[in-house]
């Protein structure tokens, strides 16, 4: 079978100081992408000037700030059968890539969500503390009652699989769990997601890690849920069901 071309978006909001890091982690896959899309959104910092030194870059502008409207911009843009997604401060290793293009020459396969080491007390290149991740990924999937979940920091969908679930997209930051809003998108249309946990890259997990970001985080997840009407009943808002 042919091998699909693959398109890496990476949503960014002034992150000048670790740009650079994860877009030459990229160049140096044993087997590049074909393309890379960074999202500047409403940038007030030099990461569009950073992203435009790298060859395999094109910088797409979003000026309504929120990682849902720059995911979707990104996603939008992209160009390929495959669309990558990461974060700013995400650091791929060398084979990234090449898994992703080998796992989607599989016809069947439409998602795929990968595993995290943490950034923060993983040296160098070394993959250390995915076991957080994995009991992360265990609560998280039981608590919201959808399985297998895509995360941002590292997953990839087939763009025909996008355009057919964007219309169950829903944009705003302070009523969307973007991560849950898409894998349910993807599931409702009938797609096939897997998770991969082969599939690893180093992520800043403990940005998120603080009682403000997880009960904010709650909240959205079950805001998405409700309006969904799937996962977890015991999650959803009430309020919202009688609106």
């Amino acid at each position: 079978m042919t091998s699909p071309t693959i398109s890496v978006v990476i949503p960014v909001h002034n992150e000048a100081p670790i740009l650079a890091r994860c877009l030459r982690a990229l160049h140096e896959q044993t087997d590049r992408p074909d393309e890379i899309v960074v999202v500047d959104n409403a940038c007030s910092d030099d990461s569009a000037r950073i992203a435009r030194e790298f060859p395999l870059v094109r910088v797409v502008s979003e000026e309504r700030a929120g990682v849902t409207y720059a995911r979707t911009a990104g996603f939008d843009a992209a160009k390929s059968d495959v669309i990558a997604r990461i974060d700013a401060d995400t650091l791929v290793p060398s084979d990234w890539v090449a898994r992703i293009r080998t796992a989607f020459r599989e016809p069947t396969l439409d998602a795929l969500g990968g595993g995290a080491a943490i950034a923060e007390l993983s040296p160098g290149a070394a993959l250390w503390f995915s076991w957080w991740y994995r009991g992360f990924r265990w609560w998280h999937e039981r608590s919201i009652g959808i399985t297998p979940m895509l995360y941002g920091f590292n997953s990839a969908l087939r763009r025909d699989a996008w355009l057919t679930a964007r219309e169950l997209i829903e944009l705003g930051d302070e009523h969307v769990s973007e991560d849950v809003d898409v894998t349910i998108a993807l599931l409702r249309t009938g797609h096939t997601l897997r998770y991969d946990r082969r599939l690893i890259v180093q992520a800043r997990l403990f940005r998120s890690v603080d009682r403000e970001k997880l009960g904010r985080y709650y909240e959205t997840d079950s805001l998405t849920l409700t309006r969904h009407g799937v996962g977890n009943r015991k999650r959803w808002v009430q309020r919202e069901l009688t609106e």
